[in-house]
């Protein structure tokens, strides 16, 4: 039977908890690789709970439960869960309990709780763990309860591999082997296991199409001094992405056969592992005389320092696709006071520009285009209920991009066709001086997105303004939008800016029911001396596309604030113009005129 409702789904999964005599059973959206974005057979919690959000776990209990996101969700996520009966846990603020420590704190002595192991990583299984110690809690992850309930569920995705080209990668799968394989020597270990999907892709150089936004498939690569076998569906294997994982020495085995590989290691061999990023029941059927050595995958570090080619690349797509964007704008601009622009007719007209462009591939996530109070839930996604027409009343925030094969974009704008008031005028300019802030940042080597992100923060915060949410994060190269380990953030835990890197500058205002401004552009680390004091790195915008300026309160910008926009504006037009006709030329000219 077809469960159409939110309450109908929580009671057939109490129904199986019943069964099953769990107390509590946690439902996330989990790949058993940890991804950001995962296939829809895995979107286990947006079906039992409704919140689309992509982050976010749920608990549900006997006679209750709740949700837990971060703060680019709360606004959502409190709307979505409206009469399902589940509380929201705003994650990360210091009074939310996380979910182990609600879990420890709720449940009665000896009380069992279930879940799916392939949908948690051995991280959070192990946070589990210590906390459900005290009062003897059991943790079952072997009970898949969603898919006895889920009849319509999706099947696991089957989308074929492809080869990533040498002239966008610019480096060979066997160079990165023998790369990864140093680490191994460093290390004394015996093998690495790659649980990350994006790493999996670009150390062999294939992409995959598993999911709607980014170019991967479910696969691990393992990894020791002799062998390098990829594991993954081999439906999905094209006899081209063969010929070429031969020609590297690069074995294929099917993805069901890692766990009996795992159990077959001798005793006393050394396994790197990322337990983040690898699913608890996998890391349970390994022989416990395996020593797991812990730590980050070093591929996600190669991967994050672009090499030449890449950036060569990347620079080239971003250039192809801010002439789609500055197409788009001319687009807003001509239409909008004819009252034809919806939010999701500007989604599709966007979209259109860039499908346009050679190498396309699709989305790099789903368009945020929010209009007024829209704006300011930070992942907005119009549908035909909520879809606003766009007027000149209010901000237009729009954060989009694509895929190519040469590289991944993000990008956001913020319009307003008509009068902004004072309020809005303070808040766009409070944005652009942050944004311009951190861009100019120069800093020493060794220096973390941590100790950056106040740079940008830091001018809201004067103004008493404040984004839940870091300030920047890593994109790939035809991979995830969202790639680290490099972020601006104030988690302490952030890695260090090193050239090659990329990473979005994105700050931002909120104003829950009014409206968001956002702007972003990625920027690329670089060395820019070497003295007596150290050595200290900068940034470059690789981002081109005009940023609004009719909404500035131009009196509270500083002379050489004014400068870097113009510069800015100047290299827009200098770069777009080849790629535009005339009367697009002569648009952005006028958008990139001098303040």
């Amino acid at each position: 039977m077809t469960l159409t409702t939110v309450p109908q789904r929580l009671n057939a999964l109490r129904e199986k908890m019943a069964e099953h005599q769990f107390d509590a059973y946690i439902v996330t959206n989990n790949d058993p690789h940890s991804s950001e974005y995962s296939a829809d057979y895995w979107l286990a919690r947006e079906w039992i709970s409704g919140f689309t959000g992509s982050a976010g776990n749920a608990v549900i209990t006997t006679q209750s439960g709740g949700l837990w996101t971060d703060g680019r969700y709360y606004i959502q996520a409190a709307e979505q869960l409206q009469g399902s009966g589940l509380a929201l846990f705003k994650a990360r603020l210091p009074e939310t309990p996380t979910i182990a420590q609600y879990l420890a704190d709720s449940l009665e002595q000896n009380s069992r709780v279930g879940v799916d192991g392939r949908s948690i990583s051995q991280q959070f299984y192990l946070e589990l763990k210590a906390a459900f110690k005290a009062k003897s809690i059991q943790l079952v992850l072997e009970q898949d309860l969603i898919s006895p309930i889920w009849a319509e569920r999706p099947a696991r995705p089957s989308a074929a591999l492809f080869n990533h080209p040498l002239e966008i990668a610019g480096q060979t799968a066997s160079e990165k082997i023998t790369r990864i394989r140093r680490v191994l020597k460093q290390k004394t270990a015996d093998a690495l296991l790659v649980s990350t999907l994006d790493d999996v892709m670009w150390a062999l150089n294939i992409r995959g199409g598993d999911t709607l936004y980014c170019p991967i498939s479910e696969s691990y690569l393992l990894i020791t001094l002799n062998r390098c076998q990829l594991f993954v569906d081999k439906q999905k294997l094209t006899s081209d992405v063969i010929a070429t994982l031969t020609e590297h020495g690069i074995e294929m085995e099917d993805y069901t056969q890692l766990s009996k590989t795992l159990k077959a290691f001798t005793p006393d061999s050394v396994l790197i592992h990322d337990r983040r990023n690898t699913d608890s029941l996998l890391i349970s059927h390994i022989p416990s005389q395996v020593r797991l050595l812990n730590m980050a995958c070093p591929v996600t570090a190669m991967k994050a320092r672009k090499n030449h080619t890449e950036l060569a690349s990347m620079e080239e797509t971003l250039r192809k696709d801010g002439a789609a964007v500055v197409r788009f704008m001319k687009w807003l601009d001509e239409q909008v006071p004819s009252g034809k622009v919806t939010e999701l007719n500007a989604e599709q007209t966007l979209m259109g520009y860039r499908k346009e462009i050679n190498g396309y591939i699709g989305e790099s996530f789903r368009t945020i285009a929010g209009f007024a109070e829209h704006g300011a839930k930070m992942h907005y996604a119009a549908d035909d209920k909520s879809n606003y027409r766009v007027d000149e009343s209010q901000f237009f925030l729009v954060d989009s991009g694509g895929q190519y094969l040469g590289g991944t974009t993000d990008i956001t704008r913020t319009f307003h066709f008509g009068q902004p008031s004072a309020q809005q005028r303070r808040d766009y300019t409070l944005v652009l001086k942050a944004v311009i802030r951190l861009t100019q940042t120069r800093f020493m080597k060794g220096s973390t997105g941590a100790n950056l992100d106040i740079m940008a923060r830091g001018v809201l915060w004067q103004h008493g303004i404040d984004y839940k949410c870091g300030t920047g994060h890593g994109v790939g190269i035809c991979l995830n939008v969202h790639e680290g380990p490099q972020n601006f953030s104030q988690n302490p835990a952030e890695v260090a800016l090193e050239p090659g890197m990329v990473i979005t500058n994105e700050p931002g205002v909120y104003r829950q029911g009014q409206y968001g401004i956002r702007i972003e552009n990625i920027l690329k680390v670089v060395e820019l001396e070497e003295n007596e004091f150290g050595t200290f790195y900068g940034f470059e915008t690789i981002t081109l596309a005009p940023i609004a300026t009719n909404m500035l309160d131009k009196s509270m910008l500083l002379k050489d604030e004014v400068h870097w926009l113009n510069a800015y504006h100047h290299q827009c037009l200098e770069q777009l113009s080849p790629y535009l006709d005339s009367d697009t030329q002569n648009w952005l000219n006028s958008a990139t005129k001098p303040i």
